[in-house]
């Protein structure tokens, strides 16, 4: 309370507020991300990556869906990655990139509320792609297995970057023991039939396989199965059958 001049002054005097805590992510490095996401093309590089989550998207497919070159994209991918938004993976000659862990979502949603994307249901209309290096082996298995597994209405389609003549023999084999064929004969990846196709599956190929806002990607690493012995190739397939699995049951949840 204080006085002034024998006056009883009703006022009291607090004391100043102490130092407010931050986050475990700091002020500094939000302020960085918001700058980062103020450019169009950087904030439409996030929104791509975050949609084939939890698939990494190759630094190989920005270009031809942004009409860039590769060096003006991956000057944005850096300042991404210099902001931790996204983080980088280097597979052989090309950089993969997914959201950096620590990244709050929740800055893309308030910065383009209307760009999330819902996983669609696989149901009626559904579209699975399944692509390797030569539709021969991977893809092959993966897309037998898939018409057997899906539900009906489901549409399983496979392809190659580099399609071989023919499907390996041993892969014939070993889908005969199953009671099942291959999907057709090899045959060549079409973008346009990427980019009509609700999911996508690479194994082998990622970096030929075009992006497409929209189109939810994932990546398997799987053997191949060209010159091996049956034994293994049986136990590729059987790898391939839980992947598969996973796969329909996370498409099915949506």
């Amino acid at each position: 309370m204080w006085y002034r001049g024998g006056v009883n002054d009703s006022r009291t005097c607090t004391r100043p507020v102490g130092k407010v805590d931050l986050p475990s992510v700091s002020l500094e490095t939000r302020v960085e991300q918001f700058k980062a996401l103020g450019d169009i093309t950087r904030l439409q590089l996030a929104l791509m990556v975050r949609r084939a989550a939890p698939s990494p998207v190759c630094a190989c497919n920005f270009p031809d869906a942004f009409g860039m070159s590769q060096s003006t994209i991956s000057h944005h991918l850096a300042k991404l990655v210099k902001a931790r938004v996204l983080e980088r993976q280097k597979r052989g000659k090309w950089a993969y990139f997914t959201l950096n862990p620590d990244f709050d979502q929740n800055l893309l949603a308030n910065l383009a509320p209307g760009a999330a994307m819902n996983v669609n249901a696989a149901t009626s209309g559904t579209t699975i792609l399944f692509a390797c290096r030569q539709n021969a082996g991977r893809s092959q298995i993966a897309a037998a297995l898939a018409k057997q597994l899906a539900p009906e209405g489901v549409t399983i389609l496979s392809a190659g970057s580099e399609p071989a003549d023919v499907v390996h023999p041993v892969v014939v084999d070993a889908l005969a023991e199953l009671g099942l064929q291959p999907d057709s004969q090899p045959k060549p990846l079409d973008p346009a039939q990427v980019k009509t196709s609700d999911w996508v599956v690479t194994m082998g190929c990622g970096e030929a396989c075009p992006f497409f806002p929209g189109v939810h990607y994932q990546d398997w690493e799987i053997d191949d199965p060209s010159d091996r012995p049956l034994e293994e190739v049986r136990v590729i397939i059987d790898q391939i059958r839980t992947r598969v699995q996973e796969l329909l049951d996370t498409v099915s949840q949506g």
